[in-house]
């Protein structure tokens, strides 16, 4: 194995979203002699054009490399990492299969590490969806990491640090931040985990200073585990009243699939909820051990803390009369890849032609 001192050169795949998060940490580390940002040419959309030359343009100006490929292909990704050491994936759920043409592309570039876009939570089977999870795609990817990219010399590693609500709208889970109000789904008392995007960023740029410690394993780090309950209490004061709205779990699945055989995106409002009350959001649920004990630098952020900056924020940007959670640069959750997915799963599942259909509404599913 190479020693750390080899470790100059990174590389970031995906300028939105975490990937701008770590690009601007990575540079800030000063630990890199060049840091560059790989990502995708866009298909001639005027406003995601100009949104991407403006964030290129900043990224330059910090001292990034900015480097742009036109399609999806092991040749593409070979190019763009022929002189780097290690890649780090920050794609999107619709970009998490195209992982393995970049892992394969890494390879024959000579890179040394490959981390994959997980930083979430793992791929799932939930015991009720009658269609495979959106992040199915990402077994395929550590199947490919552990049996073919580690025998050719790519070292890899996992990380699992479940969900970032000022990363994820907390519309998304049923929290009304500017109106102090919630929508809980089933009885709220199942474990998952958080951690903040900011937390999520420290951990990455502290992993990648530390090759011979973290190659080829799993990490996981919580910032907190917590249950919707506790989360509620926070943004509505209590875990009763008028300001809680609560949806049985035989109303939400009939909701839920209501929404997706229709193909509207808002189904991925009930799908969060029901996953989070099946257990299925604790990055642990398994009992594996978590690893914040290796990174003793790192103080994470709670997730009540979490709630309550980003409460400040929208009674600030309501204040103001701009409404919305003022510096999270999101687009709504019904929009995202995720959404997009779920619904045009379970719709194929029940070979319902036609795309999703964007639902056009912030208000709550229910």
């Amino acid at each position: 194995m190479a020693s750390s001192a080899a470790y100059s050169r990174i590389a970031v795949v995906g300028t939105g979203g975490y990937g701008w998060h770590f690009l601007r940490a990575l540079v800030g580390s000063k630990h890199f002699a060049t840091v560059r940002a790989v990502t995708r040419s866009t298909a001639g959309n005027k406003q995601e054009d100009e949104e991407k030359r403006l964030r290129n343009q900043e990224l330059k100006s910090m001292g990034v490399q900015v480097v742009v490929y036109a399609a999806i292909s092991v040749k593409a990704f070979e190019e763009t990492f022929r002189d780097i050491d290690i890649v780090v994936s920050a794609v999107g759920v619709a970009g998490v299969a195209d992982q393995i043409p970049m892992i394969d592309g890494a390879i024959l570039a000579g890179v040394k590490w490959f981390i994959p876009s997980e930083y979430g939570v793992a791929d799932y089977q939930s015991m009720w969806m009658p269609f495979s999870s959106p992040l199915a795609a990402k077994s395929l990817v550590r199947d490919h990491l552990f049996t073919v990219a580690k025998p050719k010399g790519l070292a890899h590693t996992i990380v699992y640090t479940g969900m970032a609500l000022d990363y994820l709208d907390p519309r998304a889970i049923g929290l009304q931040l500017g109106k102090r109000t919630a929508t809980l789904v089933g009885r709220g008392g199942t474990p998952a985990t958080f951690t903040s995007i900011h937390d999520v960023v420290r951990l990455i740029v502290e992993i990648v200073k530390r090759p011979q410690e973290m190659q080829n394993r799993t990490i996981r780090f919580a910032g907190s585990t917590a249950n919707m309950r506790n989360l509620i209490k926070v943004v509505t004061g209590s875990n009763c009243g008028e300001h809680l709205r609560i949806i049985s779990i035989d109303e939400a699945k009939e909701r839920f699939f209501e929404l997706a055989r229709s193909r509207n995106t808002k189904a991925f409002h009930v799908y969060a909820r029901l996953l989070i009350e099946e257990g299925l959001a604790q990055i642990n649920r398994c009992n594996e051990p978590l690893d914040n004990a290796l990174f003793p630098t790192i103080s994470p952020e709670s997730v009540h803390k979490t709630l309550e900056r980003l409460m400040a924020k929208a009674s600030a940007a309501a204040a103001e009369g701009s409404g919305g959670l003022a510096g999270m640069k999101v687009a709504p959750v019904h929009r995202s890849d995720t959404a997009k997915s779920v619904t045009d799963g379970l719709g194929k599942s029940y070979k319902q032609g036609g795309p999703s259909v964007l639902s056009s509404s912030d208000s709550d599913t229910f």
